[in-house]
């Protein structure tokens, strides 16, 4: 065990800590003699990254402070990016403010995420036993709130079904079109749909998919850190601070915003949750339906073998099909409240076929 170490804590949601591998790299460009011991929700983002130690569920760190702090040459990184004036400004991206607040040089790090070749196999299998290019969307971001229920629509960056159902259209007949969602979540009727508490499947099947578009979520980061360009939905513009301008293609809305009073905010012009007094939009008509739709047309399709298109039978239509479940990773025996296992659920609609017109279903 390394006597200089780096606790670097990390608190948020998958995107935030998908970006926190960017500053992870920047911190051991300038600390490369200290190990960095990651503290942070999900701590499967951080599966085999060579930047990082050990990683440590937070409120699950038996004995760290004996281990790493007591009497050690360690250092602590706790500082909240967020809360930085140039962040909040939109003057600056999120990892650099991450840098700057901890006292390293960002040199335009971005996300990294280590998948296995197991795991690229079992998402490949999967998306190469369909006939069809998979389309990966998604259109909602966070989870459940603190008394368990669906958390609302946000206008702030979820994207409004009724117009994605536009952009989607063209590409109905020829893609197998899934959505990212929870089962808490708005979707479509008669479109497959895909969630898993294993965070990794998914990015995995973001690897393999063909077209992407996605909002302000973790699927943008992770498909940052796949190299997988995307079409990227912003009601409201934050790309500066959490997009990746010169990667994805950024579509922000087009309206002219009314005037709001910001009466509820406060480090920060707008909350992430999308405070119903505040919206400014005026319908769900906020982005230019063909702007979208040709820059998905410019993504590239992803191949696959031939030998691999029947290894793996496709999931039985109006079933969740879920696998046997993993056991727990040893070093992490609660493993599976934060992300690991088990297999993903993959909805595919009862009846209709993909292709037919979906339908907007809310869910209840």
């Amino acid at each position: 065990m390394n006597d200089k170490n780096i606790i670097f804590h990390v608190e948020g949601g998958i995107g935030k800590n998908i970006m926190a591998t960017a500053v992870a790299a920047a911190i051991k460009k300038k600390y490369p003699d200290r190990d960095i011991i990651t503290i942070g929700s999900w701590p499967a983002v951080w599966f085999n990254n060579p930047n990082v130690e050990r990683f440590y569920q937070l409120g699950n760190t038996p004995y760290i402070f004996e281990d790493y702090i007591r009497e050690k040459d360690t250092l602590i990184f706790k500082q909240e990016p967020y809360h930085h004036h140039g962040y909040i400004n939109k003057k600056v991206h999120c990892i650099q403010a991450w840098c700057e607040l901890l006292g390293v040089d960002y040199n335009g790090e971005k996300p990294e995420i280590y998948l296995t070749h197991s795991e690229s196999e079992q998402a490949r299998m999967q998306f190469g036993s369909s006939d069809k290019p998979v389309f990966l969307i998604q259109t909602n971001g966070g989870g459940m709130s603190p008394d368990q229920r669906p958390s609302p629509m946000s206008w702030v960056r979820d994207a409004p079904l009724p117009t994605v159902l536009k952009m989607i259209e063209p590409f109905m007949e020829g893609y197998n079109v899934v959505q990212i969602r929870t089962e808490h979540q708005p979707g479509f009727q008669n479109m497959s749909w895909i969630s898993s508490p294993n965070v990794r499947e998914i990015i995995a099947m973001i690897k393999w998919s063909s077209k992407r578009l996605f909002i302000d979520s973790f699927a943008q980061h992770a498909a940052m850190a796949l190299d997988k360009k995307s079409t990227i939905l912003w009601p409201m513009d934050n790309v500066k601070a959490l997009g990746y301008e010169h990667f994805h293609d950024n579509i922000v809305s087009n309206v002219t915003l009314k005037k709001t009073h910001l009466i509820d905010s406060y480090l920060g012009d707008l909350d992430i949750s999308g405070q119903p007094h505040m919206c400014p939009f005026k319908d769900d008509n906020i982005f230019d339906v063909e702007k979208v739709v040709k820059s998905l047309k410019r993504q590239k399709d992803t191949k696959f073998p031939e030998s691999l298109m029947s290894m793996a039978p496709p999931p039985q239509g109006g079933q969740q099909q879920q696998q046997q479940q993993n056991a727990p990773c040893p070093a992490h025996p609660h493993s599976h409240d934060q992300g690991m296992a088990p297999q993903p659920q993959f909805v595919q609609p009862q009846q209709a076929p993909v292709q037919q017109q979906p339908e907007i279903s809310v869910a209840k």
